[in-house]
């Protein structure tokens, strides 16, 4: 429980921040995100790209979720592909 509340009072804490600000860089890298890696940039492109300004007031655990989904060139990995299945040419 405790950690829920942890990270329930960082999400708190996070929102009202933009990303892009030195304050919300600084709590996106102490949650362990490099906000110099490709996956972190081409994650905010995309969400940028969806919300508009709305990007400004994620939190870093949904960013950490996006990511998961990028290698490290940021390039998409198919989830499927990920989980072993085969690829069968037509």
């Amino acid at each position: 429980m405790l950690m829920v509340r942890n990270v329930s009072d960082f999400i708190r804490q996070m929102q009202g921040e933009p990303v892009d600000s030195k304050k919300g860089l600084k709590k996106l890298q102490d949650a362990g995100i490099d906000t110099n890696s490709k996956a972190y940039k081409v994650v905010i492109s995309d969400m940028t790209a969806r919300a508009g300004n709305g990007i400004a007031y994620t939190n870093p655990q949904a960013i950490k979720n996006r990511m998961m989904s990028y290698d490290s060139n940021g390039n998409w990995i198919n989830p499927a592909i990920a989980m072993g299945a085969k690829v069968k040419d037509i």
